[in-house]
């Protein structure tokens, strides 16, 4: 709309569009798709934080799916940080929004957090589980 900030539509529109897309995989995808391996752009735009709204409103309990990976874009450190504590590191994948904005390194403490995003991940999300 008129006189919105530049940022606007990648943070508001955008976002409730992961939203959208996240919750509709939810609810009816992932029945219609069993073994389907999906992966949601910049972290589902961090819809997965919202698991506990979801069971309190009888959307149950939000057992992670590990076919369900979350890709990174140009979220950060605390962002990064507080997915993983709610759907696990093994489903998060290292990405960018080139030529938006340049890619980051979350600093997840450990080297292993990012071998994790930019290899192991990434590749179960491309080639599924390995043995």
């Amino acid at each position: 709309p008129p006189g919105t900030p530049p940022w606007w539509p990648a943070l508001v529109p955008y976002v409730h569009q992961l939203h959208a897309s996240w919750y509709a995989f939810r609810a009816f995808g992932r029945t219609r798709h069993p073994r389907l391996r999906v992966c949601f752009a910049a972290l589902a735009g961090l819809a997965p934080l919202h698991s506990e709204r979801l069971a309190a409103r009888g959307g149950g309990r939000g057992e992670i799916d590990f076919d369900v990976f979350y890709e990174t874009s140009s979220y950060g450190t605390r962002a990064v940080d507080t997915l993983v504590r709610t759907t696990g590191i093994d489903v998060i994948v290292s990405g960018s929004d080139r030529p938006y904005a340049l890619p980051t390194t979350p600093d997840l403490g450990a080297e292993a957090a990012l071998h994790a995003l930019r290899t192991t991940n990434p590749s179960r999300l491309l080639k599924g589980a390995t043995s």
